[in-house]
């Protein structure tokens, strides 16, 4: 062989290897010069477009304090032009009795006081200031300090603030309001001397953030303070101190700057009513304001300095390797590793921010949702195990009462002392979480005898039983009520084993408290009465005993009915009214929900049609419809059907789904869901927050409204995260162009957040419960809903 057939040796290889190498970089130089060109010009941009993105989102949080503000101010002014409209309501009752000289317009009076907490007391007077009807002191209170008053009542009509001095800490929020009586002509007939509780009519709005350097003042038409409020409390005034920047200002909104201490300036939203003797002035600290901006953009010049820096030294080194050509490899190696440090640190930040969204805020346990994902992979793998499984349910005795007699914070002690019993009673194996309130789920796996989970749930019995020392000023005591169910007896997937684990947890409360009970050992609503019903179920479908309830959705905005939900109920001839609890489940389980959904879709379109004949003022009604009827293409086409036979509008039905609709495949379903709103339906999701979805996951769907699950609207009271994500919710769906409807409202605190926060609608026990038709053609020919 000859020998330049032989193949070449290993070190003339690597030889010609590096010399390919050594060019190659000879020849990419100048294409090097410009990438670190494009690289200083990219930072250079970066560093212009975060400045400008700051500076935009300075301007963000300054008009969202403002627009919180303003809308607080007029929020109370309204409330005040309402209690002035009571006022003269009730100088018109003296008038009318002052001019028929008898009757029983001073009983009427006095009964008008009695009702309205925010008036204290009263004095009715002539033109003579001679007392007809009231307390005298405040007549002769009226003889002295009414020379005095600008603008005296001596022109006839008006409202006016009295000043008077203090005689205690109590009467410097009673606060004196003049009513002039005047005929038509405006001839002066006499004066209503009325007391305002200002402490009471302030501490309707205790509960709402005004930060740290936030303060609300009501103001004489002088600038004179009447009273104030900051921080959730309130403050005593002293009669002389005045914000003359507010004298005389005119009716309606506004806004001006005020100095602060230390040379520091206030933001300040004002709002007066047209006739309203008294200003709203609402204020805060710019440098508070600003403060979370400041933080965010040091943060955020920091990163781009070491990124910025980061880049430069790393363009640097990699020219240094292109000049050094015997350190080529060594720089790819070091450059591969930078690499791979780059991959670990957001490797890291991504698995820090999964265990945030995936623990409880206040015990460190799991949420709902990371329980549910746990779950169901474990009962995947349980599938192909010889192991046992069981779901447990765990929810504290008593804990309501707790909690409202001690407060929040020792409830909130006690939940975080039981999570850490929990943590050390079981294994570190078995999940725990915390699925909202004082409810706790654990997953017990792999047991090798069912037997053991009673031994398991007699130790959680006596360990959470326990006394709890140093929680509170006395020892607590407190038991749990605990159900069980297992895989696969009881259900196959998480949503059966948690709904029947909670509702053997139930049935443990309902035996007696501090007590396990098994699923399997409670009666499916009787089995006689269940197997009635689920035979009876179709029958009772085609032979109407099927009725509707509704519940009405009111715009915060006027408090006016804009919208109602359709509840469907079993009116049984034996067992009375059932409540869809009883029954749904039943439909889907005998294949009966499909129907039970065409009959309450029918049943909506024949009502709606039914109020228009009897000249009822309709509004649109919205229904719940399943996730199998999204999966009938032939569904769009049934309810064309039932709203030409009934004659009535597409936009008069609101089609309500759930997030379980959204979960892949979604192919078929959004194919539904595009031909309704073709139609003119509109669509809105249900239950928002408690499923997977997300309000990026759902933009591109034909969504109009979402309804903010009430377990959002149950933490506001009690958790500062909880009122952060919901206005971050609705803030995003205006954003998106969808509206936003709260479900779930029970307390006054949480309609006046909501509305701060821009909510759209709400609804819920507060406002109203399902009623019957009879009293849903009241309440909407009524057509406003004031909270009770």
């Amino acid at each position: 062989m000859p020998l330049s057939a032989l193949p070449p040796s290993p070190t003339a290889s690597f030889s010609a290897l590096k010399r390919w190498c050594i060019g190659w970089a000879n020849s990419w130089q100048p294409v090097h010069l410009a990438l670190v060109a494009i690289v200083v010009l990219v930072l250079a941009v970066s560093w212009w477009l975060t400045g400008k993105h700051l500076r935009a989102q300075l301007a963000q949080a300054e008009q969202a304090a403002r627009l919180q503000q303003s809308g607080l101010a007029a929020i109370v002014s309204e409330n005040l032009s309402q209690v002035l409209e009571k006022a003269q309501l009730m100088s018109v009752v003296a008038l009318q009795g002052m001019h028929h000289d008898g009757g029983p317009w001073q009983a009427q009076l006095a009964h008008m006081l009695e009702r309205d907490r925010v008036f204290l007391r009263m004095a009715v007077l002539d033109k003579q200031l001679q007392l007809l009807a009231g307390d005298p002191q405040q007549a002769a209170l009226l003889h002295s300090l009414l020379p005095y008053q600008q603008g005296s009542c001596a022109a006839g009509r008006g409202a006016f603030v009295l000043h008077q001095q203090a005689q205690s800490q109590d009467q410097a929020w009673q606060v004196p309001l003049l009513l002039c009586m005047a005929d038509a002509q405006g001839v002066s007939l006499g004066y209503l001397l009325l007391y305002m509780d200002m402490g009471y009519f302030l501490g309707l709005y205790q509960d709402v953030d005004l930060g740290g350097s936030g303060s609300l003042h009501l103001l004489s038409p002088d600038g004179s303070v009447i009273a104030a409020m900051a921080g959730g409390g309130l403050l005593a005034q002293h009669p002389a101190q005045r914000m003359a920047s507010f004298s005389k200002v005119p009716e309606g909104p506004g806004e001006m700057e005020l100095p602060g201490p230390q040379g520091s300036t206030r933001l300040a939203n004002f709002h007066r009513a047209r006739y309203m003797p008294l200003t709203v002035v609402v204020s805060r600290d710019w440098n508070e304001i600003r403060a979370a901006y400041a933080q965010n953009a040091q943060r955020t010049w920091a990163v781009l300095g070491a990124i910025t820096a980061l880049a430069l030294v790393g363009s640097l080194l990699l020219w240094r390797t292109m000049q050094r050509r015997q350190h080529l490899f060594n720089a790819l190696e070091k450059a591969d590793q930078d690499k791979q440090q780059l991959i670990a640190l957001l490797e890291s930040e991504k698995q820090r921010a999964l265990e945030l969204a995936a623990s409880d805020h206040l015990t460190g346990l799991h949420n709902r949702r990371m329980f549910h994902e746990l779950v169901s992979s474990h009962l995947a793998l349980a599938r192909r195990s010889r192991k046992h499984y069981a779901l447990l349910y765990l929810d504290l005795d008593r804990f309501k009462h707790i909690n409202d007699t001690l407060g929040h914070h020792v409830g909130d002690a006690l939940l975080q002392a039981v999570a850490q019993r929990l943590r050390t009673m079981l294994r570190s194996s078995d999940i725990i979480a915390r699925m909202g309130g004082d409810e706790f789920a654990v997953l017990i796996t792999a047991m090798e005898d069912p037997s053991d989970v009673e031994t398991l749930a007699q130790k959680l019995l006596t360990g959470l039983g326990a006394p709890y020392e140093g929680l509170a000023p006395e020892t607590l005591h407190t038991s749990p009520s605990i159900g069980i169910a297992f895989f696969p007896r009881d259900g196959h997937d998480v949503e059966v084993l948690c709904r029947h684990a909670d509702a053997a947890m139930y049935a443990s409360k309902k035996a007696g408290r501090n007590r396990y009970t098994y699923y399997d050992g409670i009666p499916k609503l009787d089995s006689d009465r269940y197997y009635q019903l689920a035979r009876q179920l179709p029958s009772a479908i085609t032979q109407e005993q099927l009725v509707l309830h509704f519940q009405p959705k009111v715009r915060l905005e006027d408090c006016r009915i804009v919208g109602l939900e359709a509840l469907v109920r079993w009116q049984h001839p034996q067992y009375g009214l059932i409540y869809p609890g009883d029954f749904i489940a039943l439909a889907e389980e005998h294949g009966h929900i499909e129907a039970l959904g065409d009959w309450v879709m029918q049943a909506c379109c024949r009502q709606i049609a039914a109020w228009r004949m009897q000249g009822v003022e309709t509004v649109p009604i919205a229904f719940n419809v399943s996730p199998l009827q999204l999966k009938d293409s032939a569904f769009p086409s049934r309810m064309a059907t039932y709203l030409k036979h009934y004659g009535v509008r597409a936009s008069d039905i609101q089609v309500e789904i759930t997030e379980s609709c959204l979960v892949e495949p979604v192919g078929l379903a959004a194919r539904v869901l595009h031909q309704l709103q073709q139609m003119g339906v509109s669509i809105g999701l249900d239950d928002f927050g408690t499923g997977f979805s997300s309000l990026s996951q759902i933009r591109a769907l034909p969504i109009n409204t979402i309804k903010l699950d009430k377990s959002f609207v149950n933490e506001l009271r009690s958790s500062k995260e909880a009122g952060v994500l919901v206005t971050s919710i609705i803030t995003l769906a205006h954003n998106l162009k969808m509206q936003v409807v709260a479900e779930g409202v029970e307390l006054m605190d949480q309609l006046v957040y909501l509305k701060t926060a821009g909510c759209d609608v709400a609804q819920g026990y507060f406002l109203s419960r399902p009623v019957p038709l009879a009293q849903t053609e009241a309440l909407l020919k009524q057509g406003i809903l004031e909270p009770a």
